[in-house]
């Protein structure tokens, strides 16, 4: 039990502390990328503004010295002089064509035209920074300028520059991100494995001997009992003893029965908590393990007055692969309890039930039921719905020894209220 709430602090630390992890990830490619985009914007104005530039002092080949910002810094432009003509157009290797990026960079942002330049003497002007999107999702930076000539030359000059997409950045930082990742995962595990166990290691210890103590008492006191147990069957052997010596020696064997079985349940409770427990899988004839249960129960439930009843399926029974001692155990406790909590004149059912992947086992009884306040610790340890303790038989022990058994055959165990009174305990088993 401690292992396994250790395993889930454990699970817990590590999933808390990985979404920590993963949300600064996050915002740090966040960050990443709006840092880029403001990059990218001071890039291409700056390579705008070198570009008006040389362009001013009038070059012989505008042309020339367009390709090679094109080849070089993978700026796009479209040139025209003051009658409209084309001088220079890129040709790159985008989703979408300068063509088309032409007209809707012509139809979002304001570009100036010979026909619209109202001034006699024609001045450079740079407009800010304008942002497209193409025909394929793809996005540019878009920058227009009106350019004057020392030698009196007019030209419109439309620049286009691609961003980058959030896609190829997050390729390029992945490799990064995810040793970031994996390494804050490795250190953590460890780290949480380290720090849990320093924090389990008292309680480890001492739960560890107490289950020790309990383990050898449990064998210590199986010796005496024994001894016990067979010299009172000696005496009652004896006819000479005398009425109120018998009735007293029955006391006595009635409790070191009694003793017996604590003992053994306080053993198997210490086998299961040292995970020394074995399962023997095999195939299990569900019939007879059936008839078994209620040969062994009927003559019980007669001598109390209840009729005990098995109900068979009319279909075959599927094959079922588990442990037939631990799956007996497990009914047996069923049943002890509904023995003890069902009232003279009462029934017992013993019944299954079968899906495709599961078969369940349920024994109905038709006592006082479970009150609500007791049914969520009605399979904790030494628990007991009679606060009194007027009910020696029961110890608290059956339903937790039964829990665990369900737990190393990987099934489930539960109980539902009977209609009309009573309670109903079953026991899923995986058909394999």
């Amino acid at each position: 039990m401690l292992k396994r709430l250790q395993n889930r602090l454990r699970i817990f630390l590590i999933v808390i502390f990985m979404a920590v992890v993963s949300l600064i990830l996050c915002f740090s490619f966040w960050n990443t990328w709006q840092a880029r985009q403001i990059a990218d914007i001071t890039y291409v104005q700056r390579m705008a503004s070198l570009i008006i530039y040389q362009l001013e002092a009038d070059p012989a080949r505008p042309d020339e010295l367009l390709s090679n910002y094109e080849r070089e810094m993978h700026v796009y432009s479209i040139l025209k002089d003051s009658a409209g003509n084309i001088l220079h157009q890129s040709d790159p290797d985008t989703l979408t064509d300068l063509d088309t990026l032409g007209k809707i960079a012509e139809e979002s942002i304001e570009i100036q035209s010979p026909a619209n330049q109202t001034n006699s003497f024609p001045i450079t002007e740079q407009g800010g920074y304008g942002e497209i999107t193409g025909t394929n999702h793809d996005r540019y930076y878009v920058i227009p300028a009106s350019i004057s000539t020392k030698s009196g030359n007019w030209y419109s000059l439309v620049l286009f520059y691609e961003q980058p997409s959030i896609s190829t950045l997050t390729f390029r930082q992945a490799p990064a991100y995810c040793g970031i990742w994996l390494l804050a995962f490795v250190c953590i595990l460890f780290v949480s494995r380290f720090l849990l166990r320093r924090a389990f290691e008292p309680t480890e210890r001492m739960l560890q001997s107490q289950k020790d103590f309990v383990a050898a008492a449990s064998h210590e006191l199986k010796s005496p009992l024994a001894v016990i147990m067979a010299n009172v069957e000696n005496i009652q052997n004896i006819e000479t003893a005398e009425p109120q010596a018998q009735n007293h020696l029955k006391v006595i064997d009635a409790e070191c029965t009694r003793m017996s079985r604590l003992v053994r349940d306080m053993l198997l409770l210490a086998s299961s908590d040292a995970d020394q427990w074995t399962v023997q899988i095999q195939e299990v004839n569900i019939d007879t393990i059936l008839i078994t249960l209620y040969e062994a129960y009927e003559p019980v439930c007669r001598k109390k007055a209840i009729h005990l009843d098995l109900v068979l399926g009319e279909d075959s029974y599927p094959q079922l692969h588990t442990d037939q001692e631990r799956l007996f155990q497990i009914l047996s406790i069923f049943l002890d309890n509904a023995v003890s909590y069902s009232p003279e004149n009462s029934s017992i059912e013993i019944q299954t039930r079968w899906a495709a992947r599961e078969f369940t086992f349920l024994v109905t009884d038709h006592g006082r039921g479970i009150a609500e306040k007791d049914k969520p610790f009605i399979f904790d340890r030494f628990y007991c719905a009679d606060k009194s303790r007027t009910d020696k038989s029961h110890f608290g022990l059956g339903l937790s020894i039964a829990k665990e058994l369900t737990r190393m055959l990987a099934g489930k165990i539960g109980f539902e209220d009977t209609s009309g009174g009573g309670a109903t305990f079953f026991l899923t088993l995986p058909i394999r």
